[in-house]
Order: C-alpha cells, then structure tokens, then sequence
C-alpha cells in the first residue's frame, strides 16, 4: 500500500470571523482543552487492547511506535476508529472521515460537522502536497461592519460569539467529501459505523470545559431554555448515508 503522511487541521465552527482579541479570549477559556471524564467512570470502556496499551504509554509519559501508519487525534475512541479503517485497507482520507465524525461526538467542543477545516495531503510516492480549504464561509448579508456595535465599536466577546451572529456555514462536511472523491478506497456509508454505535450506546459523560461554562451562562441567558433531553426528536435515516 502506497504510504500517505496526512495532516489535518480542524477548527472550531462557531466563529468564522473573529478580530484577534477575540481569539485571545477564545485561548483564555481553551475550549480546544481536552475533557477529562467524570469521576467513577471509563469514559474509553469500549477501546481494543492496542488502543488502550497506547493510551497508556502515554499516560506515562512514554513514546508509542508503529511500523506502517499511525493516527492521532484528540480523543482515543477517534483514534480507534481510524485504525480500524486502516486495518481493513481503508486509506488515509477514510481513517479522516472515521476519525472526525467520532471526533464530532466525543470532542464537541472542539470539532464536529458543524464546523471547518484545513487539510495537508502529502503523497509520498509522487512527492505531491495538496490543500483543502474547508473552512467555514460566511453569510451572504455578513457585512464589515457585522461584528461592531451601533457606534462602530467592536463587540464584546461574548456577544459576538453567543448566538447565530457568529455561525458560519460549515466546510468540514463539504471536506470530508472531497478528501474521500481524491484519495477514498472504501465504502463512504462504511466509514461512520463507530460514530453511530457510539452514540446509540451512550457515551459516559465528560466534563467538557472546567471553568468555561460560569463564564458563558449569563450570555446564554437570553436564550429560551433548552428542550429536555428525554423530548422526543426524530432520529435521522440510517439509509441516509451511503
């Protein structure tokens, strides 16, 4: 099998265009932090024994190796769908594609389809380096002036960034596609089976942003109340992926 290096980047969706001060704000809560889970239990309960030796030479501090590929992401249970893909013959682009969807589960706050993307292909065998641009665009009434105030001022943070002012179209779907066109081996409906069992499992909670959420629940305020999570939703059609 041809050897593929892949490097993906992949961004936080909920503000496509932010002045710089506001990403320092962004960096000061770190929602990009990685969630430690809940007291009492193991959030990574389902994870194959490679998966967890792995997880737990990090744990101590120690390097882990591989002969022929290896992927890394921010959360094990991504990793080890990835894996899985590139067990069976799947290429880099499918490990993504696996990897990102259990990313947008287990990692909300960070990655999800909701969100965009950069991604670095590297294809060893040619020499070739391609780039995909996935990033979130904005809204066609978005004007210059869509993040000042009603004297030109710049608004706060938080009031720029709570609410569908700061919500872009998302690019990672649009992505994730295209990788999968260029580079794909298997199957498309194939890559989002851990996603899928994952959710309908029910994942242990994790404690998702320590310190963030006090800071963001008076902006938050000005919103309806959320809908209880035992409310009946419809649940999308599995014969929807393909």
């Amino acid at each position: 099998m041809t050897r593929l290096s892949l490097v993906t980047a992949l961004l936080m969706g909920s503000v496509w265009a932010m002045p710089a001060t506001a990403q320092q704000a962004t960096d000061a809560v770190a929602p990009e932090a990685a969630s430690p889970e809940a007291e009492g239990t193991d959030a990574f309960a389902g994870l194959g024994e490679t998966a967890r030796a792995a997880l737990a030479s990090k744990e101590e501090g120690k390097p882990v190796t591989a002969q022929n590929w290896m992927v890394a992401a921010a959360n094990p249970l991504a990793v080890e769908a990835g894996a899985k893909v590139l067990e069976r013959g799947g290429s880099a682009a499918d490990a993504m594609v696996a990897v990102q969807t259990v990313l947008g589960l287990v990692e909300p706050q960070s990655s999800g389809l909701g969100g965009g993307a950069f991604l670095v292909w590297y294809d060893a065998e040619s020499g070739e380096l391609t780039t995909l641009d996935g990033r979130e665009t904005a809204p066609k009434a978005a004007t210059p002036t869509y993040f000042q105030d009603e004297n030109g001022e710049p608004l706060e943070f938080y009031d720029a960034v709570v609410g569908g002012r700061s919500v872009g179209t998302p690019g990672t779907p649009a992505l994730l596609e295209e990788a999968h066109r260029r580079w794909g081996k298997v199957n498309w409906g194939s890559l989002f089976g851990d996603a899928i069992a994952l959710a309908d499992e029910a994942l242990p909670f994790r404690r998702a942003w320590p310190g963030w959420w006090p800071r963001i629940a008076s902006a938050w305020a000005v919103f309806p109340p959320p809908r209880p999570i035992s409310s009946p939703v419809a649940r999308p059609s599995r014969r929807a992926i393909r």
